[in-house]
């Protein structure tokens, strides 16, 4: 009895013991306030509501409530005025205290309540904990930030705030902290301290950001500039927003004195994947292969670690100086000393015992070139960031900081737009000597060469820095004036090393402008003439390989080719809630996916690492059944920037298998969401074959495609019954972009002279009623160009004389021939090439 007595004892003291633990656990909800945060023009009283039996604990000093704070009382409300942040939470016997609410609430004094812009406006409350200029101590801040309405318009008078937050805050830099505008970081905290990811003004959700302050720029977009540029380049750079900014402190309003001009709000360089996309390094990782990345190092002022061979210095930027373990300070300072000793090495030029085995060479030439081109005079130095992925080489970049580049310079070296700027600094500047050895390589410096040839078609061409800089311009026209009311320094001595400039913006860029003409046509002149290889017009390339996974519903698929920005198809499923996990029912319907499906319809060698075709190592891209339903239809999105292009052809292989009658084409060139039209393009609607046709839409004579950052064409599918689920698809191989051929000759070069006999696929193809057929001859002799029927019945004689060698553009009307495919062939003395086109009336 006595045991039996002690056990249900037992029992109920842990029965007891559960119920308690199970209401303690129980969340309470946070308060409620009657005024959203924002900003105010009149005083009022502010009440707050909680769950019953709860009791509401608040603060205006900026710290957590506790019980030992004031307790809201109903029917007492807070009276606001000035500028405050208010947090509240609940407390009850038993519970744990609920979630903290934060609102900061800014009333404007009349000088700037009417206070409106093209641009959004942040508004950064310091209080009392103001941001200091030295040192590791961050304040705490209240980040405010009010978006551009539906009219165009950012209205500093506002409770729909796009982002209000805490954040940790401190100013940055080297040189720019004596600058009376100053950049600072943006670390955004929720209510515990912790890191709060926010997607700001359109930009991927992160945590970090720098509000950067561009001061002795004095047109404010040299660094967007850059930035923009060496993302159409295809490397990661920092994007931005340009913004204008209230930088306020104490508990009064916000006045005009507050105002602090235009300022970028810019991602800062970290882990991410939307930003330096390598393997985040823990604490953990000490040993291979984990240790082996990822890093992201930069070769600045700060002393953090020494390459083991040359004893390079270098700053830490992830992991931290105060993260790194001593294992992995070691590991990297051996990785770097192991590059230089492979550069400086007897045998540097060797592909695997040489550099290359080390460093990614494509990176160190974009980089280099970027450098160059805009004459930034920190480059190579300063700010010179490179990174290292988990088992990968090291790369070069991001870029970062480009304010003393296009000429913004006075200083002891030339910043004019002639002359290149590597030659100014000695070996320990020049990245201490690792870009004077790359260039004793001789396919370093042609890679160079060819490279800025490729660049000056696409993001380099002048045409297309030019119209950056003047949208921009038009952008900031408005809240420059502003800017230069509070900071008055045009044509004015700022610092040492930038240069005075005019008295008016405007006349700043048009300045800007024309020094970027004249250096671009400088290094034009300093360049070798490119390769002897014909010149690829591609410029997006989308090859499918086994590496693309396989059995798996996808969602996009990135450009396997990319010379400015980067490609990617998106794919938009007929059946909501796709994709599907493998254990649901509509688990691969209405999907993309990988098929074994290989051509060698439009395959392009140069998009594929030279690599020629092979049929065993080909896959393809499918669309399967069914291809509408209760999310609408299947369709195919490209998203393809045409920045710095003129003319482009959009071409790629498809076929029918059981789906489709044809294929819809349209596309769109608006910023934001698309507005799809067929407005120029000859046809709009593609019929479809059981064998794989090529397919050519041909944009060259579309004005607004471009230049295009926002260039898309969609594809939609047609047929008899496109709600059929039968397991059948519509597939695709081989996508590209091309560059429309010039058919004009400079009479003042040498034409190039073919070195292979070459029939080209005509563009646009299909086609009604005219083509053109581009084909090469290295030899001069009597040539023929012949169209056949499919019963092998010639319907046309395009040429039969004598040409000299070179490249031909042979235009042709089918005005008089029916709908169908057709042959057309060339002829000479020893060759005989045949291709198809198609015709669709």
């Amino acid at each position: 009895m006595y045991i039996f007595k002690r056990y249900i004892l037992a029992i109920s003291i842990l029965v007891l013991m559960l119920a308690s633990t199970s209401v303690t656990a129980q969340t309470l909800q946070p308060p409620v306030f009657s005024h959203s945060a924002g900003t105010f023009t009149q005083p009022f009283d502010l009440e707050m509501e909680a769950e019953e039996n709860t009791v509401i604990y608040f603060t205006t000093n900026g710290n957590l409530p506790g019980l030992s704070d004031q307790q809201y009382q109903t029917g007492q409300p807070v009276p606001v005025s000035g500028s405050v942040m208010i947090r509240a939470r609940a407390f009850r016997d038993g519970f744990e205290p609920g979630p903290a609410v934060t609102k900061i609430y800014s009333q404007l004094h009349p000088n700037v309540a009417d206070f409106d812009s093209n641009l959004p406006l942040v508004i950064v409350h310091q209080f009392d904990d103001v941001m200091e200029r030295w040192g590791a101590y961050r304040s705490t801040v209240g980040f405010s930030v009010i978006d551009i309405g539906q009219d165009g318009r950012a209205r500093l008078l506002s409770d729909k705030l796009h982002l209000q937050s805490l954040s940790e805050s401190n100013y940055r830099g080297s040189s720019s902290l004596g600058f009376p505008k100053k950049q600072f970081g943006v670390r955004l905290i929720d209510d515990s301290g912790e890191n709060r990811n926010e997607s700001v003004l359109g930009m991927p959700s992160e945590n970090n950001w720098i509000m950067s302050a561009p001061y002795d720029d004095k047109t404010l977009i040299r660094n967007a500039i850059a930035y923009d540029l060496g993302r159409d380049m295809g490397r990661y750079a920092p994007r931005l927003r340009f913004v204008e900014l209230f930088l306020h402190d104490g508990n009064g309003p916000v006045t005009a004195s507050h105002y602090h001009g235009v300022y970028m709000l810019v991602e800062r360089v970290k882990w991410d994947n939307n930003r330096v996309n390598i393997t985040k390094l823990t604490p953990e990782d000490n040993a291979e292969p984990e240790i082996t990345g990822g890093y992201i190092i930069n070769y600045d002022r700060d002393d953090h670690f020494r390459s083991s061979f040359f004893n390079t210095r270098f700053s830490l930027i992830r992991p931290s100086v105060e993260d790194i373990t001593p294992q992995q300070r070691n590991w990297i300072s051996g990785y770097t000393g192991g590059l230089e000793a492979a550069l400086f090495g007897s045998n540097f030029r060797d592909p695997d015992a040489g550099y290359a085995a080390w460093l990614d060479t494509d990176s160190f030439v974009d980089y280099h070139l970027m450098i160059e081109a805009l004459k930034e005079m920190d480059g190579f130095r300063l700010s010179t960031i490179m990174h290292k992925d988990r088992g990968g080489k090291m790369v070069m970049g991001p870029i970062w900081d480009y304010n003393l580049s296009t000429g913004n310079y006075k200083g002891p070296w030339s910043g004019a737009p002639t002359g290149w700027y590597h030659t100014h600094l000695n070996p320990t500047q020049y990245l201490n000597g690792w870009y004077t050895r790359l260039f004793q390589d001789e396919a370093f410096s042609r890679k160079y060469s060819d490279r800025w040839w490729q660049l000056r078609q696409g993001p380099y061409a002048t045409e297309h820095i030019v119209n950056m800089i003047r949208g921009y311009a038009e952008l900031l026209e408005e809240a420059q004036e502003r800017n230069f009311i509070r900071w008055p320094i045009l044509g004015e001595w700022v610092w040492e090393y930038s240069r005075d400039g005019y008295d008016t913006w405007e006349e700043e860029i048009e300045w800007l402008i024309d020094w970027v003409e004249k250096r671009m046509d400088w290094i034009d002149s300093q360049m070798p003439e490119p390769s002897e290889e014909p010149e690829s017009r591609l410029r997006y390339f989308w090859f499918f390989g086994s590496d693309l996974i396989n059995n798996t519903p996808l969602e996009s698929v990135e450009a396997t080719y990319s010379l400015v920005e980067q490609a990617t198809i998106r794919f938009e499923s007929a059946l909501d809630g796709y994709p599907f996990t493998d254990t649901h029912p509509l688990w691969r319907k209405a999907s993309m996916e990988r098929r074994n499906r290989p051509t060698e319809i439009n395959y392009h060698p140069e998009g594929n690492q030279g690599r020629p075709y092979d049929q065993n190592t080909m896959r393809a891209l499918q669309v399967k059944q069914p291809f509408t339903g209760n999310g609408g239809e299947n369709t195919l999105i490209f998203e393809m920037p045409t920045s710095g292009l003129e003319g482009v052809i959009f071409s790629f292989a498809a076929m029918d298998e059981g789906a489709a009658t044809a294929l819809l084409i349209d596309y769109s060139t608006e910023t934001g969401g698309p507005v799809w039209t067929d407005d120029g393009l000859a046809n709009d609607r593609y019929p479809l074959d059981t064998e794989f046709q090529r397919y050519s839409i041909d944009f060259s004579g579309i004005d607004d495609v471009m230049d295009n950052p926002d260039f898309r064409v969609r594809i939609r599918f047609d047929g008899d019954n496109m709600s059929a689920d039968n397991g059948n698809r519509v597939t695709f191989n081989n996508i590209s972009l091309e560059i429309v051929p010039d058919t004009t000759t400079k009479t003042d070069e040498e034409p190039r002279r073919p070195v292979t006999f070459r029939l080209d696929q005509n563009y646009p193809n299909p086609f009604n009623p005219g083509t053109i057929i581009p084909f090469e001859i290295p030899l001069a002799g009597n040539i023929k160009l012949e169209v056949y029927d499919m019963l092998g019945r010639k319907v046309a004689t395009l040429v039969d004389d004598f040409r000299v060698s070179g490249r031909y553009e042979v235009p042709f009307d089918a005005t008089g021939l029916a709908s169908g495919v057709y042959i057309y062939r060339l002829i000479t003395r020893d060759n005989v090439q045949s291709r198809k086109f198609t015709i669709i009336k």
